[in-house]
């Protein structure tokens, strides 16, 4: 543009005034002072601090879903576990050690090394996350799937989301039931006491299931325009360091977008199964007792102790781990969903891994857990 202008000025030397001189060159130093170039140091320091932010939030994500199908692709050998810790665990260590490189060259002010050290990085964690976004949205569709059917088909107590929806709808025959005055005891009462709190959480499950399936259609729809991203770069085959940064958002979006599904998923579990919980809160520890079924004392993820006895029960919000109205193998989403991760939750809150003397405070009357290995990595 300033060549432009300089030969018109050659060729209309006359026409122009000292006036328009001045404001030709006022232009000219404008555009100049806009168009400077970021620093290779500004460049690094930028994506350094967005790697750590990531390796921050990726680290109990991939110890969570270590690779897919979980947990059928792991090795049932803890020490063989180890070796293979999984895709995922592999990936993060690998951007977990391209990144320890970036930050030594940007400490040493070698900021060329460091900013390609970082991006080298980006692109193994972009690798990662676009089979773990996958992974994430499968699962939490499968979790809301269950949560909207029934839990056990044998139980005549038990319903699903559109049986909800019919039966106990504002004119539906039951809700009429429920506020029918009665003579007692010549009237006797025409429904099971048992199914009431199906009307009294009927919106609420409707809701949740409404905003779970919300999120999922988010989920999938920025995981969708991250993988178009990818296709439109590798038309180019060369990938601007910006749609990197762009593409890892939008799949870190799909993942936070599927742990809201899963959260919804669980609220529709408690509201759907409200008595689950009493060997909680029961002081023998058992399950009710409910017709010719006796009560009995169950385990969680392998173990099996008096549930009231133990001290992490009793917080006003009750930890994910313990929740019998969830199923057990969705446990370890809702406490992914909260950024914890299971194995630790675990082995602090049933195992009572930190406890003083290391003795139990509860005796734990069976364990069947998985066994863990002698000598763990650090990081595992």
């Amino acid at each position: 543009m300033a060549k432009q202008i300089l030969t018109i000025f050659k060729k209309n030397t006359q026409i122009f005034s000292l006036k328009n001189i001045f404001l030709l060159l006022m232009i000219l130093f404008l555009q100049a002072s806009t168009l400077q170039a970021e620093s290779a140091g500004e460049k690094a320091v930028f994506h350094r601090n967005l790697l750590i932010e990531h390796l921050r939030k990726l680290r109990p994500m991939v110890y969570n879903f270590p690779c897919d199908p979980f947990p059928e692709c792991l090795p049932s050998d803890p020490e063989e576990r180890i070796k293979n810790p999984g895709i995922h665990v592999g990936l993060y260590r690998k951007a977990k050690r391209i990144y320890q490189e970036g930050i030594v060259y940007l400490y040493e002010k070698n900021y060329v090394n460091a900013y390609s050290r970082f991006l080298e990085a980006e692109a193994v964690i972009d690798k990662l996350l676009e089979s773990l976004s996958q992974q994430y949205i499968d699962r939490a569709e499968l979790m809301f799937r269950e949560a909207i059917e029934k839990k056990n088909p044998n139980d005549p107590n038990d319903m699903s989301l559109v049986d909800i929806s019919m039966d106990f709808g504002t004119n539906s025959k039951l809700r009429r039931d429920f506020d029918k005055a009665r003579e007692i005891p010549l009237d006797p009462r025409r429904y099971d006491p048992r199914n009431f709190h199906w009307a009294i959480n009927k919106y609420k499950i409707e809701q949740a299931s409404q905003k779970g399936y919300e999120f999922l259609g988010l989920a999938k729809q920025a995981r969708q325009k991250a993988v178009e991203l990818e296709r439109e770069a590798n038309k180019t085959q060369k990938i601007a360091p910006d749609v990197l940064v762009k593409r890892i958002d939008l799949y870190m979006k799909a993942i936070e977008h599927a742990k809201q599904t899963k959260l919804n998923a669980e609220f529709v579990f408690a509201l759907k199964y409200p008595y689950d919980n009493y060997p909680l809160f029961n002081q023998f520890g058992k399950t009710e007792k409910i017709d010719d079924k006796q009560g009995e004392i169950p385990s969680l993820h392998g173990v099996k102790m008096n549930w009231s006895k133990n001290p992490y029960v009793y917080p006003k919000n009750l930890h994910p781990i313990f929740d019998f109205r969830t199923p057990e193998k969705w446990h370890v989403d809702t406490v992914d969903a909260r950024n914890m991760r299971f194995d630790d939750e675990f082995d602090v809150m049933i195992k009572f891994r930190y406890y003083k003397n290391k003795k139990p405070p509860v005796e734990i009357l069976e364990d069947k857990s998985p066994p863990k290995p002698k000598n763990p990595l650090p990081d595992t």
